[in-house]
């Protein structure tokens, strides 16, 4: 007769420890674990430490049984695949911290409402004094901005300008040509703008040029107005709405020279037209 070699197979489960302060509320923390039937309740206590912050001294396990009634984890030489035990995929595992609460690591932040605290936001002067944050280390592996052979912030604006140039010359987008929008052919209209706006998309987008398109259908995202990016008051950006052309809400879109063909696009509703005819 020979031995089987095939290695046991991992069963999900989930591990819950309960928030003692708040038994009605959320549990400090639940989460689904890969569990090894094979492990004992001592290996399995020790490799929750990390995941709980409860010393594996400390932890006391239990577990649901098919009627609803708690079954205790004891006896830590034991294997999780003990019959008694009746873990199975998707049993849940409770672990209680036995320690006094005064010694307890506090993981309420995992179940808290913090949408009403106040966010403390550090001072762009005060961050980049700090000598372990990720600018230091970008500012010491010269990287970005610190790179000495990065190109300005000028000349990234000028390249954005004269490529997307190229790609409208290249495409024969004009104001007042027909076109579609993303190769859809559900976004077909007519072209209202062409050129750059001004803190569209923010520094990223800076040099960049738009193309502007009243679409047949109010399949858009605006009415020919866009909200822009001004110039930052302390750490808060501020935006501004600025009108570029004029049309129905949701019939407007701006979009990148790519994505915008343009050519004998005749309006959906003079194809439907077209086609009740032939009918």
């Amino acid at each position: 007769m020979s031995l089987s070699t095939q290695a046991p197979i991992d069963i999900t489960m989930q591990i819950v420890v309960p928030n003692d302060s708040n038994p009605t509320g959320p549990p400090l923390l639940s989460a689904e674990r890969r569990i090894t039937p094979t492990w004992t309740i001592s290996q399995l206590k020790s490799k929750l430490e990390p995941i709980t912050g409860i010393p594996s001294s400390s932890q006391s396990l239990r577990t649901k049984s098919l009627d609803g009634t708690w079954i205790a984890l004891t006896n830590d030489a034991a294997l999780l695949s003990d019959p008694r035990f009746g873990l199975r995929k998707g049993s849940e595992i409770e672990v209680q911290d036995t320690r006094p609460p005064q010694l307890r690591q506090n993981l309420n932040f995992l179940a808290a409402d913090l949408s009403s605290v106040e966010k403390y936001q550090m001072p762009e002067t005060e961050y980049e004094k700090l000598e372990d944050s990720v600018l230091a280390w970008k500012r010491r592996q010269k990287l970005g901005r610190f790179d000495p052979h990065a190109k300005s912030q000028s000349q990234m604006v000028e390249e954005r300008g004269q490529k997307d140039e190229k790609e409208m010359e290249a495409r024969g987008i004009k104001q007042g040509l027909r076109c579609r929008v993303g190769r859809d052919d559900g976004r077909r209209g007519t072209v209202r703008f062409t050129g750059e706006i001004p803190g569209l998309g923010g520094q990223r987008e800076e040099g960049c040029l738009w193309v502007g398109v009243e679409l047949d259908e109010p399949v858009g995202r605006n009415d020919g107005s866009v909200q822009v990016e001004l110039e930052e008051e302390g750490s808060k950006k501020v935006y501004e709405t600025r009108r570029v052309f004029q049309c129905a809400d949701k019939y407007g879109v701006f979009v990148r020279p790519e994505k915008v063909d343009v050519g004998d696009f005749p309006p959906l509703t003079d194809l439907l037209d077209e086609d009740m005819e032939e009918i």
